[in-house]
């Protein structure tokens, strides 16, 4: 049966073509085979860069040997190409800088406590001043060779309807912003949050889930070679705890801190924060 359960999910593996990027996603044959009943749901992952594999459900796990070969021979799904949004401009560089147009956006970040130009300039951070995404700083979703994976934009106005916009086809299931934070090997915990604002307050040791984390999300940062701090916002320090619990199940060295209620990362001491992660890292 061994035998069998692994010649399923390697099988499920070569056949996983839903999403993009790294994690493929697919129906798992080998749950019918492990708990007797079938995966409708497309709970197997595979992760084309590492070869590793899981199903959600069955909890079948794995490495593909050969899966470079493998990968080759995959056709990757068609999927809108992001690029940034028209009348955007990075505020560090070419016509954006020292736009005077562009001050309100710099008067919202360093209001955010967002001031080191530096950091703005790294995460190539921008905005629009007209166009559909007008009066909006635009902070790039980029993968970690700079390839633009979409964008978030978050209005320096309290009289947009719509605080957070989103481009249409950004796939944000598979992706997590500043994902380069995880290919990092050091001791140095990275942080998991919700927003790309509070990503930023905590950079460059921070990514963003974009909302609740997916099964890939989760699946990256079981692999990450450096330990995982959730850090959600004060109201969801529920599903902090059940994420980091997940992770450690998956072998990741894992906690969590709980905020203060009502409060987000970008609203406490940073000295509190990283004594908070430590902490709960050595529990």
């Amino acid at each position: 049966m061994k035998y069998q359960v692994r010649h399923l999910a390697e099988k499920s593996a070569k056949a996983a073509n839903q999403g993009s990027g790294a994690f493929r996603r697919g129906i798992c044959l080998a749950c019918e085979v492990r708990t007797g009943k079938p995966d409708r749901r497309g709970s197997f992952s595979f992760n084309t860069t590492t070869g590793w594999y899981i199903c959600f459900k069955c909890a079948v796990r794995g490495r593909l040997d050969g899966f470079e070969d493998v990968v080759r021979e995959m056709v990757e799904p068609e999927r809108p190409e992001m690029k940034p949004p028209e009348g955007f401009y990075e505020l560090c560089r070419g016509d954006g800088k020292g736009a005077y147009s562009l001050e309100p956006a710099r008067v919202y970040l360093r209001g955010r406590g967002l001031t080191n130009e530096g950091l703005w300039a790294e995460a190539r951070l921008g905005a629009c001043i007209d166009g559909f995404y007008a009066s909006r700083v635009v902070v790039p979703v980029l993968s970690p060779d700079g390839e633009w994976l979409g964008f978030v934009a978050r209005a320096w106005t309290k009289k947009a309807d719509v605080p957070y916009l989103y481009p249409r086809g950004m796939n944000r299931r598979d992706t997590l912003y500043n994902h380069a934070a995880l290919l990092v090997r050091t001791e140095r915990p990275v942080f998991v949050v919700e927003g790309v604002m509070d990503a930023l307050a905590l950079w460059p040791d921070a990514v963003a889930v974009l909302g609740k984390p997916s099964d890939p999300q989760v699946w990256a940062l079981a692999d990450c070679p450096r330990p995982v701090v959730v850090a959600l916002d004060g109201d969801a320090w529920r599903e902090g705890e059940e994420l980091a619990l997940r992770l450690q199940l998956e072998g990741q060295r894992a906690g969590n801190v709980r905020l203060p209620a009502k409060m987000d990362p970008d609203e406490v001491s940073r000295r509190w924060l990283d004594e908070e992660a430590q902490r709960c890292l050595n529990q």
